[in-house]
């Protein structure tokens, strides 16, 4: 296993998902647009928090 692996493997190991707390929710809620409805045909709808939270986890 390379260096670069054993970075990788490492940082796989420790994820974690962040969660943002309820009071900057509730402003950031009010600049992002409406959700699609549910059972729209497109893509899977994915509520925009979860997605937050993933991009947050990631940074």
């Amino acid at each position: 296993m390379t260096c670069i692996q054993q970075k990788w493997k490492d940082k796989k190991d420790n994820h974690t998902i962040l969660n943002i707390p309820d009071e900057l929710w509730d402003e950031i809620r009010n600049i992002l647009p409406r959700e699609k409805p549910p059972k729209t045909i497109d893509r899977p709808n994915v509520p925009f928090r979860k997605v937050l939270d993933g991009v947050s986890s990631i940074s």
